[in-house]
């Protein structure tokens, strides 16, 4: 009787088991795909020196230079972050001194720049409504120096004295949808 019962108990197994093949199949491909795919992880980042705040998939490092461009020594402050060849990106320059007035003309050189690093030829931004004023948003696309596709997405605009440059680049044809949705959406203006 007790051999029965397990008999019995494995063929209860093997049924279950087959029914639930489709299951683990989905399940499996499920778990593949997350494994292939970039591990974000979203964290809100304050920056209270220049006033804003931004949602970062990795944990930033923030660095200034000095870039020549326009013909004037600009100081460039960058917070960024990379994750598997994906850059997210938030510059700002100091609106101040001899760069009081030029904050078009540094908006399309650092459009410039940003074409540049991926090979994409003449940058052209155009203006789009972003956090209640007018930024000047760039979508463009070109090349990474091993000849892969890239892109890149910025938006520029000026706020109380600074000029904002907010990147998003790496390798493909576009910006996977809801990278850009979460990088955009979760960038803000303290104070506002």
């Amino acid at each position: 009787m007790e051999q029965h019962l397990i008999f019995a108990s494995k063929r209860l197994m093997k049924k279950a088991f087959a029914r639930s093949r489709p299951f683990f199949a989905i399940l499996f491909t499920l778990c593949a795909l997350v494994a292939c795919s970039p591990q974000f992880n979203w964290r809100v980042v304050p920056n209270t020196d220049i006033g804003y705040m931004a949602t970062f998939p990795d944990k930033p490092a923030l660095a200034t230079r000095t870039m020549d461009l326009i013909g004037l020594q600009v100081p460039l402050t960058m917070q960024a972050t990379q994750i598997e060849g994906l850059y997210f990106a938030v510059g700002t320059v100091p609106l101040k001194g001899e760069l009081a007035d030029q904050g078009p003309a540094l908006r399309d050189a650092l459009a410039q720049a940003v074409a540049n690093n991926i090979a994409a030829g003449k940058a052209e931004v155009k203006p789009i409504q972003w956090l209640g004023k007018t930024a000047h948003e760039m979508t463009i696309n070109g090349k990474l120096p091993t000849g892969e596709a890239a892109f890149a997405l910025a938006r520029f605009f000026e706020h109380q004295g600074t000029l904002y440059e907010v990147l998003m680049m790496g390798p493909g044809e576009a910006a996977n949808p809801d990278s850009a949705t979460s990088w955009f959406g979760g960038f803000s203006l303290l104070g506002q």
